[in-house]
């Protein structure tokens, strides 16, 4: 029945084409109307072209569902396509996300939240409170078959009731001065998604997922139904994986992409035909060291290797003196927070490095192994520089280079190393910052475990006042560098050079380039 209707609606449209040709051919042909100066022509709108921007990112996603990727390099694109209850702000504040608006009891323990009203997922449902329910739900844990939660954040969370559609309560067990702004980046997935989000990422940020090629390719585009003014916006982006920096560099000049990182040695070589805006990265580059592993269970090893190690020649060496010195795990652009005074408690200097170890029972030195990631040319060079400065002291170092992916599952989940070189991403909220550190962390790593520093942050995180609430964390900064926890190294800046025709590019205290803001000149 269907191919015969197929066919009768072919013969159709033939008879009818012949129809029109034959009535073409045999009709008088008609004069064109007398020209009337008194009628101006319809003018055509104007058809805009597509945007396009090309910019470049240093390595593949390490996972594309935002509850299980821990990557910096993924947030830092991803952050576009979801989005919390709340936003971070370029200043580091939170500005309402998915909710509109919310309200704190008087005890500091319930928060209710109200969902704005025509928010949508980027296949087109609308966002409910059912689906927040599902997103902390997964994170905490409840959905996956261990029952481990994916992030400690919301551990507070006592119970989460949704009144209606547009309403989340949220019950903490403890007072957290700190849980608005742990939310800014726990994104609120659809429910209807559950099982693809890796593979299919839906979000509702203003630029929803397109396609990802391995080693090649991320490309976004515009969600033209998204809850802001997105008309302004550029209409599709792709992240062009290059992981060479030298490689990118050549690609920018060439015209072959519009957006990369460069180093500081290379700012030299840009020249004036490219824009480039630099700030503070609000990242803690460090020398770990896994203490579940002798000898760095020893703090005078810990504090030998402190002493051997030379700061300033690796920010004059690697990073061409665009970096500032450290003494703890906070940078001072959270200047509200920082503790200054900690840079040199273990200044430069290889003799008290051997002595220490002597002390420790290491008189002749050891042998060890530092694992760095390929993915930035700044681990390779850092590393042969800490390695020529520890042999000074006595202390031999392999150099293992290991692939982005290798690291992040050996190394950061696994905890398979003996020392490594890795930087902290920027956090826009102190105890996200600090809480690394912390015995129970699912992501401390370097296996840092005090009873002191427990203490001092869980003070911090329950303090009302915020005077309180800045000394502790203070105070935490003075423990992790007198236990030399880390070698804790240096904040760098970042560079980006960009074709001149971008516009709007914002600095963010933390990895996250805001693609809503990008705009292109004419």
């Amino acid at each position: 029945m269907e191919k015969m209707e197929r066919h009768v609606g072919k013969a159709l449209i033939v008879i009818m084409a012949s129809a029109a040709v034959l009535a073409s051919a045999c009709a008088t042909p008609r004069q064109p109307p007398a020209a009337d100066s008194s009628v101006q022509p319809t003018p055509q709108a104007e058809v805009s072209q597509p945007t396009r921007l090309v910019m470049r990112t240093m390595t593949d996603p390490d996972n594309l569902d935002p509850h299980i990727s821990a990557a910096s390099l993924t947030q830092q694109i991803m952050l576009n396509v979801f989005e919390g209850l709340v936003k971070p702000a370029p200043d580091g504040s939170v500005v309402p996300g998915l909710a509109e608006s919310y309200a704190v009891s008087a005890d500091g323990l319930t928060y209710t939240f109200t969902l704005r009203s025509g928010a949508r997922f980027h296949n087109g449902q609308p966002v409910t409170a059912a689906d927040v329910q599902y997103s902390f739900d997964r994170l905490m844990g409840k959905r996956s078959p261990d029952g481990k939660p994916l992030t400690n954040s919301l551990a507070d969370v006592e119970r989460i009731t949704t009144p209606n559609d547009a309403t989340c309560v949220i019950k903490l067990k403890q007072v957290n001065a700190s849980f608005v702004s742990l939310l800014s980046t726990l994104a609120i997935l659809p429910a209807s998604n559950d099982g693809q989000h890796d593979k299919m990422p839906i979000g509702t940020g203003p630029y929803r997922f397109v396609s990802y090629e391995p080693q090649q390719r991320i490309v976004l585009e515009k969600f033209a139904d998204y809850w802001q003014d997105t008309r302004d916006m550029i209409d599709q982006i792709e992240f062009r994986i290059i992981t060479d920096d030298q490689t990118a560099l050549l690609q920018l000049q060439s015209g072959a992409i519009d957006f990369t990182n460069v180093s500081a040695e290379q700012l030299s070589t840009l020249g004036s035909a490219f824009k480039v805006v630099s700030h503070p990265a609000n990242s803690v580059f460090i020398l770990g060291m896994n203490h579940a592993r002798p000898p760095f269970d020893a703090l005078k090893v810990r504090q030998a290797i402190a002493h051997a190690v030379n700061k300033d020649a690796v920010i004059q060496a690697v990073f061409n003196g665009y970096a500032v010195k450290l003494g703890s795990n906070m940078s001072p652009v959270m200047a509200r927070y920082y503790q200054d005074g900690l840079q040199d408690i273990y200044p430069y200097d290889p003799t008290r490095a051997r002595a220490l170890l002597a002390e420790a029972g290491y008189p002749n030195g050891f042998t060890t192994t530092l694992s760095i990631s390929s993915h930035a040319d700044l681990y390779g060079r850092t590393a042969q520089i800490v390695a020529d400065q520890l042999a000074q002291a006595g202390i031999q170092l392999t150099i293992e280079t290991v692939e982005w992916g290798v690291w992040l599952d050996r190394i950061y989940t696994n905890r398979d190393f003996d020392m490594t070189l890795i930087d902290f991403t920027g956090k826009i909220d102190p105890q996200a910052v600090l809480d690394r550190y912390t015995s129970e962390f699912r992501r401390n790593f370097i296996n840092y475990k005090n009873p002191t520093y427990d203490q001092l942050i869980e003070q911090a995180v329950r303090a009302i006042d915020a005077a309180t609430q800045i000394e502790r964390y203070k105070q935490a900064q003075t423990v992790l560098a007198e236990d030399v926890a880390a070698v804790f190294l240096l904040d760098y800046e970042f560079h980006w050079a960009m074709k001149p025709q971008i516009q709007g590019y914002t600095p963010y205290p933390m990895f996250f380039h805001d693609l809503s803001r990008l705009r292109l000149a004419p």
